[in-house]
């Protein structure tokens, strides 16, 4: 049941005594969403369960619950439901994103603090699950930011057809925005016509794409990045594949490197070299 104040004397009913019992086993009074959810004071001691085929969020803010209170929070539909820190804070060791019939506890230690206790998944042969986190296209005249990433681990970002109106322009990627010489990395483009080498140490960015012919080229560019150890305070690992089209023939470049300041990783910023002139493209981010 929702948190009460009951007086000394007072006779509970039935229903009261039963929603009590339930709170004790650890579920608390049923409370169903089907759209992204700010969390109410009447909350504390529920468990709310999201039913959405699109991604939902769970917004947390301050003033509302005291410390000890717990909510329960349960994804049935097969849209990610994200827990979004508002005018709260919410930590975790684990990921605030819960997909489809994932479950965790907010356990609020203060009136502005909450940790978000997530349960174990089922993950297919014991392996790491990742959520859709974001999902878009790329903006023309802007770069790529994508932001409140400190709860995972790893993350994967996947772009498609993305394309760019100035020639020579370089692909590059950033992470928490550092423009610091953090950035150490190995790439190396193959494709019938030519092939190049690239080795970097102290680089102010991971810069891994080059071509003048990918303006013009209809299908655009398609990469795959991969960052693993991103809660490690010491170093960021990366991967990096994209395959494109160059004169007619295909051209592929394979990059590994290291993000070696110690910080984890809050931010990731994909963008060209001068102008940030993309014309087309879609993202979706993962993270686990």
């Amino acid at each position: 049941m929702a948190k009460q104040t009951f007086t000394t004397g007072q006779v509970l009913t039935a229903a009261q005594m039963t929603s009590l019992q339930q709170t004790a086993m650890l579920g608390g009074a049923a409370s169903a969403k089907t759209a992204s959810y700010t969390l109410v004071a009447a909350d504390a001691g529920t468990a709310i369960s999201m039913s959405n085929a699109s991604a939902t969020t769970i917004t947390v803010n301050t003033a509302l619950f005291a410390a000890g209170d717990t909510v329960n929070i349960t994804n049935l539909g097969a849209g990610v439901c994200t827990i979004t820190a508002g005018t709260a804070t919410v930590n975790t060791s684990a990921s605030l994103a819960l997909a489809q019939y994932e479950s965790g506890t907010l356990d609020f230690t203060s009136t502005s603090a909450a940790i978000f206790i997530k349960g174990a998944g089922a993950a297919v042969g014991g392996g790491l699950t990742l959520a859709q986190i974001a999902t878009g296209s790329l903006t023309s005249g802007t770069s790529l930011s994508l932001t409140s990433l400190t709860s995972y681990d790893t993350l994967v970002l996947q772009i498609s057809g993305f394309k760019w109106a100035t020639a020579d322009e370089i692909v590059r990627l950033r992470i928490n925005s550092s423009t610091s010489a953090s950035y150490n990395f190995l790439a190396y483009g193959i494709d019938p016509a030519a092939s190049s080498y690239t080795a970097s140490s102290g680089a102010t960015s991971f810069a891994v794409t080059q071509s003048a012919a990918v303006k013009d080229n209809p299908a655009g560019v398609n990469t795959f990045i991969t960052l693993t150890n991103c809660k490690n305070a010491g170093f960021t690992n990366l991967n990096w594949l994209t395959a494109y089209e160059r004169a007619s023939n295909e051209r592929f470049t394979s990059a590994s490197g290291m993000f070696i300041e110690a910080a984890a990783v809050s931010s990731i910023q994909f963008f060209t070299t001068s102008s940030y002139t993309f014309t087309a493209g879609t993202y979706i981010l993962w993270g686990g």
